[in-house]
């Protein structure tokens, strides 16, 4: 007999852990090369876009998802 009591599937994985984890990957990879020098301020506003369309998309596909269930 189980002991779960929350109903979650033991595989089931956070996207924003996931994504975390990517980062923190990144960030780490960035220090061991020697911290190179950072891009331009106007690169990184178009970086920072970039990045809220896809979470915007990403949040838009799994709200999606989960409706359908």
């Amino acid at each position: 007999m189980s002991t779960d009591t929350t109903g979650h599937d033991a595989r089931h994985r956070s996207p924003g852990l996931v994504v975390l984890g990517i980062v923190a990957l990144l960030v780490a990879g960035w220090g061991a090369v020697g911290e190179p020098d950072l891009m331009s301020a106007a690169h990184l506003g178009w970086i920072a876009v970039a990045g809220g369309l896809v979470v915007g998309l990403i949040l838009i596909l799994t709200g999606a998802r989960s409706s359908r269930r």
